[in-house]
């Protein structure tokens, strides 16, 4: 499955002067609370779309959609960096197995940041910022330094951020709430994917029945024995005063 690379002319009351900067867009929703904030600081933003940790197909293109939906919206002029799986693998390969936020996600992080700095190269645009350090499972201060040291290779500025600060993070939801906006559930790679650990089902214990107790048995009792019984009965009735009779005056 291919979409055409989408590019959309800025909108025509933007300034001039404002600074352009290539924005490394990981997914929709972490891209709306940036976009916004750039752009009031002054920055002309230009979507750059380059993922191709994420897992499965299906779940790529239907997080590019979403990320072309707010482009357009937005007029956000955006280009697609090529999807290959194959080549992620291959570069994460002995990582498999390393915990979430381990050495296979800084691996990753350097890979997309590193063809996001070519792609800014390529268009001449002297600055780019990422979306990643808006997620709270994201440390924001690894991402700014791999960030920052792909561009001193190439003589670019990077923006260093935590998007997530601010209510950031928080924003991004609404907003997404407010346009209908896919919010996938996990990273992007297989390996970040969380395994639903299914509950075991409940046991239904059979309600405890307290053993039938048989009725106490009187047949040894003689006439004279059961007489005895009642009158004893009838002495220890008449010794229990009433309340109201505790307080009589006399």
């Amino acid at each position: 499955m291919t979409l055409p690379i989408l590019i959309k002319t800025m909108s025509s009351n933007r300034s001039a002067e404002s600074a352009r900067l290539l924005l490394h867009i990981c997914c929709a929703p972490c891209a709306t609370t940036v976009i916004k904030r750039l752009q009031q600081v002054g920055y002309e933003v230009y979507g750059y779309f380059y993922n191709p940790n994420i897992h499965p197909e299906k779940e790529y293109y239907q997080r590019l959609l979403e990320t072309q939906r707010i482009c357009q919206l937005w007029a956000i002029p955006l280009e697609v960096g090529e999807y290959d799986w194959d080549r992620y693998e291959a570069l994460i390969r002995g990582l498999e197995a390393e915990k979430e936020g381990g050495k296979r996600c800084l691996v990753c992080y350097r890979y997309r940041l590193e063809a996001a700095a070519q792609k800014a190269k390529e268009l001449g645009i002297k600055e780019i910022a990422t979306t990643l350090t808006i997620s709270p499972h994201k440390p924001a201060i690894v991402i700014n330094q791999i960030g920052k040291e792909v561009c001193e290779e190439l003589e670019l500025k990077f923006y260093e951020a935590d998007w997530k600060k601010k209510d950031g993070f928080k924003q991004s939801i609404e907003t997404c709430k407010e346009l209908n906006i896919y919010r996938q559930n996990y990273c992007g790679c297989k390996y970040s994917i969380r395994p639903v650990i299914a509950q075991p089902p409940k046991v239904l214990t059979e309600n405890k029945v307290k053993p039938e107790t048989k009725p106490k048995s009187f047949a040894h009792l003689t006439e004279s024995d059961t007489l005895r019984h009642r009158r004893t009965a009838l002495r220890l009735k008449k010794k229990k005063t009433k309340p109201w009779r505790k307080n009589k005056r006399v």
